[in-house]
């Protein structure tokens, strides 16, 4: 007699059961499009690597979806097609009213074939019922043939009121073509659910004890590429803003934390073939299969490619075609770690052979870059021979710097192609005399293989580079000079050298403010700039006359000719290059003074993602233009990081007094608002010196010190820094710094009490703001700007302009966010007047008002002023001032000096509007 088949194994209660979601989750309003679609599709599927939050989301749709839920959790036992069968009858028989008992007993019977049992479930199943929703998790798990081959009859034969939800690292193979061409599939891939900025700000911000700057949020998402895992990893990690930076660097080394998970849940599960294609294209920056067969030496490179996508790897294509591929930035870092460790040898091969391939792809610029790491000069040669001019003219000057660096020096002396790049890099990094020392070798050794024609056209190219340096070092005339030499004959190597030379003429005028004739050399270059498809001038050019118009305060020309640069960039889809974090940048300084803050930090930032790859050093500019928004936001914390972050960039490192001057502007701003005078009185001892104000940096770097003074109460060294700002600027048709100008002595004068004179700066201002849009230098004043504007609303005539500007104005001061809750306006007589028609003050104060005296001393005692110094500061005797303080205590119906300081307090906090 036969035996009784083994009992089957009890069911594990967790495979069934939705799992916990952890807490601190973010809200992703971007996926309720998604799940609202899901009672209308056959199949959802949600592909992509580990780590990627498919089971979180799947839970999370689970929870908002209306109707009920099965759920069940693969695993590689399941692929056994009588437990699979098991599992899903029970998952579906518990959600279902009454069940599906002729089903269940089959499965417990484990008798019936897997494609038999799916066919008895089907007959089972309800014509009609309530939607339900079925989710199979870790769907990769299952290899079988035959349960899958069951699972695709099912989905195709399922009734209409049910949806799969399957999670899988790889595309699950259920017919999803089919299903796709029907309009019956709902599929998201890694790209979709990677974390935008927005999300990875929300998730830091609920879970690090610190604030985190924008800056350092859409680098970390750079890093990780919006995996869910590494930005977990950031929670447990980051305590402090320089944890934040520490844990950024690691990432770019290879997290030990990360290697070891990418080890676990990727590279141990692979075969031979697979990894060994893996780390034979990780050097890649993209790849297609033709790249890829270069590299591994077979011809299988479009299979293997498609087994990496199937298989849920970290890999993504680069391309709407599907051609190129990418893997994602911290599998690729993890697959080089590796082959450093385990075939170290391989690497200068692979490097040249990627070199080689790229060239035939006609893609110089990327076989440069692996050229350069085969550390193969012959090769770096070569490139640089056949494409340096077109990576000069395109401002690839990072690449350029490192393939000079793999030739020999006396290789690059015997070039001159090679001499004039070498000293255009040294030239670009401030190295002056290291540029000289090139050209100087480059002629000695050069001199003697040319004509003597040749050798004026050559010297043509080489004073073009040395104009820029003269320019740069501020020797106009010098670089005058150097121009008309370079432009008198066409240059012999670079055809870039005669447009170099205009652009430097152009910026002679600029420094020297003459900015019409500036306005002309620009527009000149730039044409020609385009002419020999030279991006990079062009765009400088570009940039260049975007400031002239700023100078000239035509703000809206200015944004018209940085949109005209941005639509050439695409257009001619040029690759980042840092004369584009210019073009943003300066993009950003015109929406600052438009106050449009959100689109002024996105400016900054995109510059500042171009420049991820060139250095920090280049990020002065755009750290001190976050800072400005983040200080006219309120934001302390983070305006204090940024500040940070300028101080370590510019103790390290020498800069032009144009990018100083935009620095010192917002450290001081941020200083004055913190009230650190030692800081402001260190920054004057060792401040760039003064400069007659021809430029707008040295109308900058002017009113920096003006600043200075005025915060620490020097009104009379301010003064006359100003009034001969006034001068140049009126000079020089600088109407911008005149506008700004105006402000600042304002300021000083309302400072000196000098009231007329203050409105009547203030009104100049005003008027000028009018054609400039000036709001951002307005604002700076600080609070103290709103009894300035009602004051002069309440004294001056204003056109219908001027006043809705002045009203505008009031209401963003109002609103602007101050770094302390000190009180920073008076009782002023407009002040005064808004008070007592407000609807929330007492009627106290409506009923018994007070006089103008009266309103002053009260103004004084909230000051923190004595009697004593009361009466002098009206110049009356003590005993006057004892009867203005009765009479008002009396009116005010208070008895203490401290209900007096409290009462003004909280008239003026309605005023100035913290």
């Amino acid at each position: 007699m036969n035996a009784a088949p083994p009992a089957p194994l009890p069911l594990i209660p967790a495979k069934l059961a939705m799992p916990v979601l952890p807490r601190g989750l973010i809200e992703r309003p971007r996926f309720d499009e998604w799940l609202q679609r899901l009672p209308d599709v056959r199949l959802a599927v949600l592909q992509a690597p580990s780590g990627f939050g498919k089971t979180t989301l799947a839970c999370q749709w689970a929870q908002a979806f209306a109707g009920k839920v099965a759920w069940l959790q693969l695993h590689a036992s399941d692929n056994d097609p009588r437990q699979l069968g098991r599992y899903l009858v029970h998952a579906l028989d518990r959600q279902l009213e009454e069940g599906c008992p002729r089903s269940l007993l089959l499965a417990e019977r484990e008798r019936e074939p897997f494609d038999s049992l799916v066919t008895h479930l089907l007959a089972e199943l309800p014509p009609e019922h309530a939607p339900l929703l079925l989710v199979l998790d870790e769907f990769e798990a299952l290899t079988e043939r035959e349960a899958i081959r069951a699972l695709r009859f099912f989905l195709r034969n399922m009734p209409a009121w049910l949806t799969l939800l399957v999670c899988s690292r790889g595309l699950p193979d259920l017919g999803v073509a089919e299903l796709r061409v029907k309009h019956q599939l709902l599929a998201l891939d890694a790209s979709q659910l990677a974390f935008e900025n927005d999300e990875v700000q929300a998730v830091l911000a609920h879970g690090l004890p610190i604030t985190v700057n924008r800056e350092q949020v859409e680098r970390l998402n750079r890093r990780i590429g919006g995996w869910p895992s590494a930005l977990q990893l950031a929670l447990q990690e980051v305590q402090t803003g320089r944890g934040m930076d520490l844990f950024l660097d690691s990432l770019q080394l290879g997290h030990p934390f990360i290697r070891d998970y990418l080890r676990e849940q990727v590279s141990d599960g692979l075969d031979s073939e697979t990894l060994d294609f893996l780390q034979s294209t990780c050097l890649l920056e993209r790849f297609n299969a033709s790249l890829a067969d270069h590299l591994t030496e077979r011809r299988n490179g479009r299979e293997m490619i498609e087994r990496l996508e199937r298989s849920g790897l970290f890999i993504q294509p680069a391309d709407h075609l599907r051609q190129w591929f990418a893997y994602h930035p911290l599998f690729a870092c993890f697959l080089q770690g590796e082959l450093s460790t385990h075939q170290p040898q391989r690497i200068a091969a692979l490097h040249l052979r990627a070199a080689e391939a790229l060239l035939v792809e006609n893609m110089p610029e990327e076989a440069a870059r692996h050229a350069v790491l085969a550390r193969d000069p012959l090769r770096v040669g070569q490139v640089l021979q056949a494409h340096g001019r077109q990576f000069y003219r395109q401002g690839r000057l990072s690449l350029l710097k490192r393939c000079l660096e793999v030739l020999p020096a006396e290789s690059i002396a015997e070039s001159p192609l090679f001499t004039l790049l070498q000293a255009w890099i040294s030239q670009n990094q401030l190295r002056f005399d290291e540029a000289e020392r090139w050209l100087a070798a480059g002629e000695q050794v050069q001199q003697a293989r040319f004509s003597a024609e040749e050798w004026v056209r050559l010297g043509a190219d080489y004073k073009a580079v040395r104009a820029q340096i003269a320019i740069a070092q501020g020797d106009q005339q010098r670089a005058m000079s150097l121009v008309h030499e370079a432009l008198a004959c066409e240059p012999l190597v670079m055809r870039t050298s005669r447009v170099v030379a205009m652009s430097v003429l152009a910026e002679a005028h600029f420094v020297q403010g003459n900015l019409a004739e500036a306005q002309k050399q620009h527009e000149a270059t730039e044409r020609r700039a385009r002419e020999i498809n030279a991006s990079l001038p062009a765009l400088w050019s570009l940039g260049q006359l975007s400031e002239i118009a700023i100078a000239q305060g035509h703000l809206q020309k200015a944004y018209n000719l940085q949109e005209r640069a941005l639509q050439y960039i695409e257009r001619e889809q040029l690759p980042a290059t840092p004369v584009m974090e210019f073009i943003h940048r300066v993009r950003g300084q015109v929406l600052w003074e438009w106050h449009h803050l959100d689109a002024a930090e996105q400016s900054a930032l995109q510059g500042i993602e171009i420049l991820d790859t060139v250095g920090s050093r280049w990020f002065l500019q755009s750290y001190a233009l976050l800072a400005s928004v983040a200080h006219a936001r309120g934001q302390q914390s983070v305006c204090a990081d940024y500040i940070g972050k300028l101080q370590s960039l510019l103790a390290a490192d020498d800069y032009h007094v144009d990018w100083l001057a935009n620095a010192h502007a917002v450290m001081l701003t941020y200083w004055d608002s913190t009230q650190d005078k030692d800081a402001i009185q260190q920054w004057l001892c060792t401040a760039p010196p003064l400069k007659p104000g021809a430029n707008h940096f040295a109308q900058y770097n002017g009113r920096n010190h003006a600043r200075a003074h005025l915060a620490l109460k020097q009104n009379d060294k301010a003064l006359p820094i100003l009034r001969q700002l006034q001068v140049d600027a009126e000079r020089h048709q600088l109407v911008m710094d005149l506008n700004r100008n105006h402000i600042l002595l304002a300021q000083l004068h309302w400072q000196r009490e000098e009231r007329q004179q203050a409105l009547d700066h203030l009104h100049k201002a005003l008027t000028l703001a009018s054609t400039t849009g000036a709001i951002g230098s307005f604002l700076r004043v600080g609070k103290l700007l709103i009894v300035m504007l009602k004051t002069l609303q309440h004294e001056r005539r204003l056109d219908e302009l001027e006043s809705q500007r002045a009203d505008r104005l009031i209401q963003l001061a109002q609103q602007q966010r101050d770094f302390g809750k000190a009180i920073r306006i008076t009782l002023d007589e407009a002040v005064i007047q808004d008070i007592i028609n407000r609807p929330d003050v007492p009627e106290l104060i409506r009923h018994s008002p007070l006089t103008r005296r009266e309103w002053q001393v009260l103004s004084l005692i909230h000051a923190g002023q004595s009697n004593e110094q009361i009466a002098e500061h009206l110049n009356v005797a003590p005993t006057t001032i004892k009867t203005h303080i009765r009479s008002l205590y009396q009116k005010l119906n208070i008895t203490h000096r401290s209900e007096a300081v409290q009462l003004a307090r909280s008239l003026l906090s309605k005023i100035q509007g913290d």
